[in-house]
């Protein structure tokens, strides 16, 4: 194989998508790409979010889902994504993980070899994993 993916850009489907907008965008420090895409009642079809030019997120109101996406799955339960983010330091870990996880378990905790880490479920149901690599190669992927 000659190319290896070394970044996943992901979408999700939120209740609340301008809200979630608004705070991912603080928690990350991230910026509009384009403008977004409001359906006739002004609810959130489809927004994206990146970071110094390249897309991070994008996100859509979970009422934009369409129905095929979830058509085998029992009623009311919804597909779930997990998004695993790697910080530079702890510091930038903690500010965006005080600002989406606001109920009161740190869950941060330190694996074995040395890396930083914690996972939580935020406001909007979305499941994040956050790290801080002890070891990074040249191309800032973890080893």
């Amino acid at each position: 194989m000659g190319n290896f993916i070394s970044k996943i850009c992901s979408h999700i489907y939120v209740e609340g998508a301008l809200e979630a907008v608004k705070l991912y965008k603080e928690a990350f420090g991230l910026e509009d790409r384009g403008t977004p895409w409001l359906d006739e009642d002004g609810v959130l079809v489809y927004q994206e979010l990146g970071r110094n030019g390249e897309l991070f997120i994008s996100v859509s109101e979970d009422k934009h889902l369409f129905a095929e996406f979830i058509k085998d799955y029992p009623d009311g339960v919804r597909p779930t994504m997990l998004f695993i983010v790697y910080f530079e330091n702890e510091d930038d870990l903690r500010r965006a993980f005080g600002l989406l996880y606001k109920e009161g378990n740190p869950c941060t905790g330190v694996k074995p070899e040395g890396d930083i880490i914690c996972a939580f479920i935020d406001t909007f149901g979305v499941y994040w994993h956050f790290q801080v690599p002890i070891d990074w190669n040249a191309s800032f992927i973890p080893k």
